[in-house]
């Protein structure tokens, strides 16, 4: 028995020290992404200040039009890095779906990273080329930084979307298993990209990615997708949703001497807007042309042509040439079960039609490679089956993201109000003369590449640029930091409650308040601010809300104050606190700055 103890003793340390081992072992070898960490400089502004947003007034856009009136869209220029600082105040947890095109990495994109360790050598940062040791570190130390805020952004049923290529997709997989988690993979969508692509040296790539994430998969809605294809049109007096397709044959056997029988007239009174078999006075013939030289034929014989005249599902549209060509209406039957999931696989998006619609709205070649509106519809579509969401787009680029969100809004009615931020260059500002430029155009109405007039969707949008306070890091903010913070805050409170018209208030409130309100007719919403330590001026303050409370009575108000600890003492300035929320400023913006910095 003793012998027994003992050899028990001696397997009991045995394990002890493996165990151990496999402590330390844990601890130096761990499986995951590892880069060196590569410290990336910022301008001293941004480095020894407080970030906040500035308005642009004067690119504000008020349109006329069916989106007219719908919440206000908003292009924030500057760095990514700095603008979602500032919304991780105004959009903590508030965002529904996020879509970013970022540096591919390539080594001929032009990605710049700013080495703080080099930057006395490369003040402007470098770009880095394909054969730098550090390629992939600075790729990587760029994003992980980006991607960290915006998870914070992001709702319990929000997603990521990132395009990617061979470049970095393995490195970007992993990296956002590591900010989101594996277990919140949505899946890697492969989508056909820009066919044929010069460089490759083996085969022709014609391929990309997009990455997805949730930020809970417990608890993400997904949106679904309209069996076969969706029904983007809509008939007022059927009241149904249908889609067209050309009654003229394609593809194979579509010549008239592979069916000489389906090759037969159809008439059209341009008088009454009716099809026929039939000719008449003043009848148009049309053929199924394959092209101005060859004969094609119909998809139906002359007795269903005719059943089809009789049901109305036949619409004739004027092409490009001025051609009359028919088409056959599909519409969607309420009645079946009409979704499913989307598939995984894109190869129904071309890619070339982004740079077509660029040009034919800005009329130049400023931008390469803009995103087809098509793709960021097709992923707000799969994102969330609700009209409403939050969408933010941090590496903006053309603007693609908010036109596919008016399009959007404007087909189903809908209220999703979409975010862009895009850097300025030296060079040539794309965020001004291209991200803004583009969706002003596409709100307020245009005249294309070949002098046609192109109706406006109507609608707002606010312009902001990203701006320094103070002379100390949030953590390290004094006294004249934070009443200097309380002064500028005014954007990025209006922000938070969105709530972005400037109401006028008089001259001599200006230095201690200021009042912002939603855009709706009724039951509008106010976020007031008194930003001024001097509290003369709280009675006109004051004053100011109950004459607004005065016009409607159901309007909802916020009002923040400029308080060292708590606003508690501001409640004795309202008989009646019904409709009326009272918050302090700086202290919280201070407080989730902080928490960023660590």
């Amino acid at each position: 028995m003793a012998e027994t103890l003992d050899a028990l003793k001696v397997r009991i340390h045995e394990l002890e020290k493996e165990v151990e081992r496999w402590k330390s072992q844990v601890k130096s070898v761990r499986y995951g992404l590892n880069w060196m960490d590569v410290p990336e400089a910022f301008d001293k502004d941004s480095e020894d200040k407080i970030p906040i947003l500035e308005e642009v007034a004067e690119k504000a856009v008020d349109a006329k039009g069916p989106l007219a009136g719908r919440p206000p869209h908003v292009i924030i220029e500057g760095d990514n890095y700095h603008a979602l600082t500032c919304l991780n105040y105004t959009h903590r947890g508030k965002i529904d779906v996020i879509y970013i095109d970022p540096p591919y990495n390539t080594g001929s994109d032009g990605f710049t990273y700013k080495d703080k360790r080099f930057l006395t050598e490369f003040p402007d940062g470098q770009k880095v080329p394909k054969e730098h040791p550090l390629r992939h570190s600075y790729w990587l130390s760029f994003m992980e930084k980006r991607l960290k805020l915006a998870k914070n952004l992001l709702s319990d049923k929000g997603v990521i979307f990132i395009s990617i290529d061979d470049n970095e997709q393995a490195n970007l997989k992993l990296l956002c298993d590591k900010v989101f988690g594996e277990g919140n993979l949505l899946t890697t969508f492969p989508r056909k990209g820009i066919g044929g692509r010069q460089d490759s040296k083996y085969y022709a790539i014609v391929h990309e990615y997009i990455q997805g994430y949730a930020k809970r998969l417990d608890k993400f809605e997904s949106g679904r997708m309209i069996k076969g294809k969706n029904f983007p049109l809509f008939d007022e007096s059927k009241k149904l949703h249908y889609k067209t397709q050309l009654l003229r044959k394609w593809g194979d056997n579509s010549k008239r001497e592979n069916r000489p029988n389906l090759f037969y007239p159809i008439y059209y009174n341009n008088s009454t807007n009716e099809f026929s078999l039939s000719k008449s006075k003043n009848s148009l013939e049309i053929y199924p042309m394959l092209d101005s030289d060859n004969e094609g034929r119909w998809r139906w014989g002359k007795s269903t042509m005719e059943d089809a005249f009789h049901k109305g599902l036949v619409e004739i549209q004027k092409n490009r040439k001025g051609e009359w060509i028919p088409y056959e209406r599909i519409y969607d039957n309420p009645n079946e079960e009409s979704t499913k999931p989307y598939s995984s696989w894109i190869d129904d998006i071309d890619n070339s039609t982004g740079a077509s619609l660029l040009k034919e709205i800005l009329q130049n070649d400023d931008f390469s490679y803009p995103k087809p509106v098509d793709l960021i519809d097709r992923i707000i579509r799969m994102s969330s089956i609700r009209k409403n969401i939050t969408i933010l787009d941090f590496f903006a680029g053309s603007g693609t993201t908010l036109h596919a969100t008016l399009n959007l809004n404007k087909e189903d009615d809908g209220n999703r109000q979409c975010i862009l931020v895009q850097q300025s260059e030296d060079d040539n500002n794309i965020c001004e003369n291209v991200t803004y430029e583009r969706n002003r155009r596409v709100m307020c109405g245009y005249t294309n590449a070949k002098g046609e007039s192109v109706d406006g969707l109507g609608g707002s949008l606010k312009y902001y640029k990203t701006g320094f306070v103070g002379k100390h890091q949030s953590k390290n903010a004094n006294d004249a930091d934070k009443v200097e913070l309380a002064e500028k805050a005014g954007c990025l409170i209006a922000l938070a409650e969105n709530t972005l018209d400037t109401i006028k208030v008089p001259e001599a409130a200006k230095g201690f308040w200021q009042i912002y309100s939603d855009n709706a007719e009724k039951k509008k919403r106010y976020t007031c601010i008194y930003h001024n330590g001097d509290y003369g001026k709280v009675s006109d303050f004051v004053a100011k809300i109950d004459e607004l409370r005065a016009t409607d009575k159901k309007s909802k108000f916020t009002v923040y104050v400029f308080s060292w600890n708590s606003p508690d003492f501001f409640e004795n300035e309202f008989d009646d606190l019904k409709n009326i929320e009272i918050k302090a400023i700086p202290k919280p913006i201070l407080e989730i700055y902080k928490a960023l910095n660590g």
